[in-house]
């Protein structure tokens, strides 16, 4: 299997990384959390899993090991796959849900698109005992959820919307709710000012 994988950045987008590896490109699927920590161009490195189906190979990619290790306990639980796996880290960090899986804080993992009361519970169940204390990161948690030229502005402005659609509709999102949903916080003079912000926003309003 593969570890992990250095090279140069190709492509980057808030849901896929293409990695340059010895003239090989490798597709690399990523959260939102591990795109916001990495670099937008130049060499990277990545940890990785790969899931195998019958149909597809994929590969996952991780910034660091706390999130490869929670991407892994969740995939271990029933009901949840890779993708569904890589919404929630795309929902929460790594620390964040360590710390409300080891309180038992059902109601807040079930506040997650996709995640039902059974799921939380089965998921809180499952990992309590597995996740240790001393795996999360340093540090008070915060809350589960997200954290919230005129002519280049609006350039800038539709780019922004244009790439958090797709990486929401690569999430397994309906294209045309999180059409209505990016204009709905875009209307608001406070909007974010970055897609992985934005992307975020639209996932704690869900």
């Amino acid at each position: 299997m593969i570890a992990f994988l250095e090279g140069d950045i190709a492509l980057k987008t808030p849901t896929l990384l293409i990695l340059q590896v010895g003239g090989v490109g490798y597709e690399v699927h990523i959260s939102l959390n591990t795109y916001g920590k990495l670099p937008d161009s130049g060499t990277c490195k990545v940890l990785t899993h790969m899931s195998i189906r019958e149909d597809a190979h994929l590969l996952f990619g991780f910034a660091d090991a706390l999130e490869k290790s929670m991407f892994q306990h969740l995939i271990s639980v029933q009901g949840i796959g890779p993708q569904s796996a890589r919404t929630i880290l795309s929902y929460a960090s790594p620390s964040d849900l360590e710390d409300s899986i080891r309180r038992g804080a059902v109601h807040e993992i079930q506040r997650i698109k996709g995640i039902g009361p059974k799921t939380a519970q089965r998921l809180v169940l499952d990992l309590r005992d597995r996740i240790r204390p001393e795996t999360a990161l340093h540090g008070p948690p915060s809350p589960l959820g997200p954290s919230t030229n005129a002519d280049n502005e609006t350039s800038s402005h539709t780019k922004m919307q244009e790439e958090a659609l797709l990486a929401l509709v690569a999430l397994g999102f309906s294209r045309p709710a999180m059409e209505k949903s990016l204009r709905n916080i875009l209307s608001d003079p406070q909007s974010p000012h970055d897609t992985e912000s934005l992307i975020r926003a639209v996932l704690h309003s869900l």
